[in-house]
C-alpha cells in the first residue's frame, strides 16, 4: 500500500482503538452524524436536487439550466443518483413549502424549495468520508515529514474539528472537500513518485475548484528537482503532464461530443468575466495575477533548492499560495483548502499560525451562519424536533433592521471578516518568520530578494521618521 510504512502504528483493531486519534475521529464523526441530516443552505442543496433531476430526465449535465460547474461535481451528482435509486429509495428529495414563502422576499437567495432530511444525508455523507481521508492524508504527512505521531494526532485534529470544514460540508453541504481530498493525494502521489496519478490528481482537483491550480508549479519544480541530473527527468515531467492532459480530456469527453465545452467551464470563465468587471472596486483581477505571479515566482524559487532542502521548502512555499488568493475570499468555503498547510505549520513550524487557523475558523463559521441563517428549515419542515413557523421567524428577525442602519445579520457579518484577518495574519507570520533572520530569508527568497526587502524596509523607516 502506497502509506503503509507511515501506519504502522495502528496495526490491529485493538492499537486502533487505544491510538488518540480514533477518539478525534469519533468526536468529529459524531458532531457531522447530528448535523448532517438536519441542516442545509436550501440554495446548494436545492440546485444538487435539480441536476439529479435533469439527469434522471435524460438531459444530462447542461441539457437543463441550473448547473454551472465544471463536470467532475456533475459526475458525482450522476452516481449519487444511481445509488439512491438502487439502494436507498428517496422518494422525496424536496418540497416547495408555503410556510417559508416569506423567506424568499430575505436577501441573499433564500428559496423555499426545501430539500429532505434523507436527500441531505444521502449528499453528504461522502463528505464525511472524503473529511476522514483528508485527516489521514494530513496526518500521514505530518507523521512523514516531523517522525513525530503526536504532532501528526494534532494535525488531524486541527483538521477534522475544524469548525470551518465542519460547517462547509456537513451544515451548508458545499463539495469543496473533495478538492482538497484531490490536492493532497497529489501531493501524496508526487512524492511517492508515482507522476501520472499525481497528475490525473491535480486536474481532479482544479476542475472540482479552481484554486488548487496555484499550486502547479511547486509541483512540477518538486519533480524537476527530485529527478534533476537523472536521466528519467523528461520522462517523469513527461507522465504527469500526460496523466494531467489524459484526465482532463476523459472528464471532458462528454462535453466535447455535445458542443458543451463552453458550458462546462462557464463557472470558470463567468467569476473572471465578473472579477473583471469589477476591477476598479475589488482589485480582484490583480489579486489573481498576483496570485499567479507568486506562483511562478515559488516554482522558479523551489526548483534552484537542492534534493535534501527541497521537501521542506515545497511546504513553505506551498502555505502563501493557498492563502494569498483568498485576501478577498469571496465564499470562506474556499478556504477549507487552506486549513490543512496551517494544520501541517502550526505542528511542524510555528504555533503563532493557530491564530489564523482559529481566526479562519470563526470568520467563516459565522459567515456561513449569517449568510445561511435558514439552516434549520429542512429539520422544521421534515421533522418535529423544531417549529418551521419560529424559524421563518427567526430568519426574519434576523434580518430587520435593529435601527436605520443595522441588522443582527449585518453584525454578524463583521464578525465573518475575522477570515481577511486570518488570512492576512497568516501571510504576515510567513513573511516575519524568514524575515527576523537574514539567512532564513535568503534561502527561501533568494540573496536578491531579501536585499530587496531590507531597503524597501530601510526607505519605510526613514519615511516614517521624517529623516
Amino acid at each position: 500500500m502506497l502509506l503503509s510504512p507511515i501506519s504502522s502504528e495502528i496495526s490491529s483493531p485493538e492499537t486502533l482503538l487505544r491510538h488518540p486519534i480514533f477518539i478525534i475521529a469519533a468526536i468529529g464523526i459524531a458532531i457531522r452524524i447530528i448535523l448532517i441530516p438536519l441542516l442545509q443552505y436550501g440554495y446548494d442543496m436545492d440546485y444538487w436536487a435539480v441536476i439529479i433531476r435533469n439527469i434522471e430526465s435524460g438531459q444530462g449535465l447542461y441539457g437543463l439550466e441550473g448547473y454551472y460547474y465544471t463536470p467532475v461535481w456533475g459526475y458525482f451528482l450522476s452516481f449519487q443518483s444511481v445509488i439512491q435509486e438502487l439502494f436507498m429509495n428517496i422518494n422525496v428529495m424536496g418540497l416547495r413549502v408555503p410556510e417559508t414563502f416569506s423567506i424568499e422576499t430575505l436577501p441573499w437567495g433564500f428559496t423555499s424549495n426545501v430539500t429532505s432530511v434523507a436527500f441531505n444525508t444521502a449528499i453528504k455523507i461522502p463528505f464525511l468520508i472524503s473529511d476522514l481521508i483528508v485527516g489521514y492524508l494530513v496526518y500521514w504527512l505530518i507523521k512523514d515529514r516531523t517522525q513525530d505521531m503526536r504532532k501528526a494526532t494534532v494535525g488531524f485534529a486541527l483538521w477534522f474539528l475544524c469548525p470551518i470544514v465542519i460547517m462547509v460540508t456537513s451544515a451548508a453541504g458545499m463539495f469543496d472537500t473533495f478538492a482538497v481530498l484531490f490536492t493532497l493525494l497529489c501531493i501524496v502521489m508526487v512524492r511517492k513518485d508515482k507522476l501520472f496519478l499525481a497528475g490525473v490528481l491535480l486536474t481532479f482537483a482544479i476542475l472540482t475548484k479552481f484554486f488548487p491550480i496555484y499550486l502547479l508549479f511547486i509541483l512540477l519544480a518538486y519533480v524537476y528537482v527530485k529527478h534533476r541530473g537523472e536521466g528519467s527527468l523528461s520522462r517523469s515531467l513527461f507522465k504527469a503532464v500526460a496523466g494531467a492532459l489524459a484526465a482532463f480530456f476523459i472528464l471532458m469527453l462528454p462535453q466535447i461530443w455535445n458542443g458543451e465545452v463552453s458550458d462546462s467551464l462557464l463557472f470558470l470563465s463567468s467569476r473572471i468575466s465578473e472579477e473583471g468587471g469589477s476591477i476598479l472596486i475589488k482589485g480582484a483581477m490583480l489579486l489573481n495575477i498576483i496570485c499567479l505571479a507568486a506562483a511562478i515566482l515559488f516554482g522558479i524559487l523551489l526548483s534552484r533548492k537542492s534534493k535534501e532542502k527541497v521537501d521542506d521548502y515545497f511546504f513553505i512555499y506551498a502555505l502563501p499560495l493557498v492563502l494569498m488568493p483568498f485576501i478577498s475570499p469571496g465564499l470562506p468555503q474556499y478556504l477549507v483548502l487552506a486549513i490543512p498547510f496551517l494544520a501541517f505549520f502550526i505542528v511542524w513550524r510555528n504555533k503563532h499560525y493557530f491564530w489564523p487557523w482559529l481566526l479562519i475558523s470563526i470568520g467563516g463559521s459565522m459567515f456561513i451562519i449569517a449568510r445561511y441563517c435558514g439552516l434549520l428549515v429542512s429539520a422544521g419542515a421534515f421533522t418535529d424536533l423544531i417549529s418551521l413557523n419560529d424559524i421563518v421567524s427567526a430568519m426574519i428577525t434576523f434580518n430587520t433592521p435593529l435601527s436605520h442602519w443595522s441588522r443582527l445579520i449585518d453584525l454578524s457579518y463583521q464578525i465573518a471578516h475575522a477570515v481577511e484577518l486570518g488570512v492576512v495574519l497568516g501571510l504576515l507570520f510567513f513573511v516575519l518568520e524568514w524575515y527576523k533572520k537574514g539567512c532564513r530569508g535568503e534561502d527561501v527568497f533568494g540573496s536578491v530578494g531579501l536585499a530587496f526587502v531590507l531597503r524597501l524596509r530601510h526607505k519605510l523607516l526613514r519615511t516614517i521618521g521624517g529623516k
